[in-house]
């Protein structure tokens, strides 16, 4: 067995404990070809194996298994749930253990563009990968070039979702969302802040430091100094991650919540594997 695979069922274990502990279902009908707990844990592996959760299933447990094993709309509810009440209870834990040891994290927020469609295609207009909208942002941008030797302004037109990662000092995600490409980061701020409970708790609960974008918003530090620029590093690490989602071909907003907080969860558990399996 690879260590890639002991990983996945070590993961696997857990999260069945943990639907047990939560009272969900584990047996409806027959037996499925794969349970919501070992579907839960690809979409964490799949931040180990920048790979498709089908695709995993299909080259490591059975080839047999087939999107529609997976992806029907009732399973990839349950998954995704099951993987946002992870996130959830292990945030709590770690908010414990910083309320006994006295140190109180400061989070991190920041956002990036994850692309829906190619820009060769998204430039012929007819783009219907997600959802059967158009997910699209313009963003103006003033560069020096060395062969008019002057600044110039053009627009880049990119198709894709906004997606923000809220992270503390060490990298551990405590909060990660999606909403259009066009909109800006601190209207999406506000709306998430509105209609989140969760979110709203964070906000309220700790220090939230963000760049500029967010520059305005009631009780969040703006990094205008090297000291939290530096900090900053590790939400822009966290960002970086969400890059690999090209390959997933996700057409569905619930898919792409549980490839979200798949990542969030192998990105703060599992995030010195990765650099160990890149070797």
């Amino acid at each position: 067995m690879t260590p890639m695979l002991k990983i996945f069922y070590s993961l696997s274990q857990i999260m069945e404990n943990f639907a047990k502990t939560k009272g969900l279902k584990i047996s409806i009908g027959r037996k499925p070809k794969v349970t919501d707990w070992e579907i839960a844990s690809a979409f964490i592996i799949s931040y180990l194996t920048h790979m498709p959760v089908l695709k995993f299933f299909q080259l490591n447990i059975d080839t047999s298994i087939r999107s529609y094993h997976i992806f029907r709309r009732y399973r990839i509810q349950r998954v995704y749930k099951l993987l946002r009440d992870f996130l959830k209870f292990l945030v709590f834990l770690k908010i414990i253990v910083q309320i006994i040891s006295k140190r109180i994290k400061r989070l991190l927020i920041d956002g990036t563009i994850l692309s829906v469609a190619n820009i060769n295609r998204a430039r012929t207009h007819n783009i219907k990968r997600f959802s059967g909208k158009k997910f699209w942002v313009k963003r103006k941008r003033r560069l020096y070039s060395p062969h008019y030797k002057d600044i110039v302004e053009f627009e880049e037109i990119h198709y894709g979702v906004l997606v923000i990662v809220l992270c503390d000092e060490d990298g551990f995600i405590y909060d990660i969302w999606y909403t259009y490409g066009s909109m800006h980061e601190k209207k999406a701020f506000d709306i998430r802040y509105e209609r989140s409970y969760w979110f709203r708790f964070l906000v309220n609960s700790f220090n939230v430091i963000g760049d500029k974008a967010y520059k305005g918003i009631k009780n969040l530090m703006i990094c205008d100094n090297k000291e939290l620029k530096r900090v900053r590093q590790m939400v822009e690490t966290s960002i970086g991650g969400t890059k690999g989602f090209y390959y997933s071909r996700w057409r569905k907003g619930i898919t792409l919540l549980s490839y979200l907080y798949g990542f969030a969860l192998g990105f703060s558990l599992l995030r010195d594997l990765n650099a160990f399996f890149k070797v």
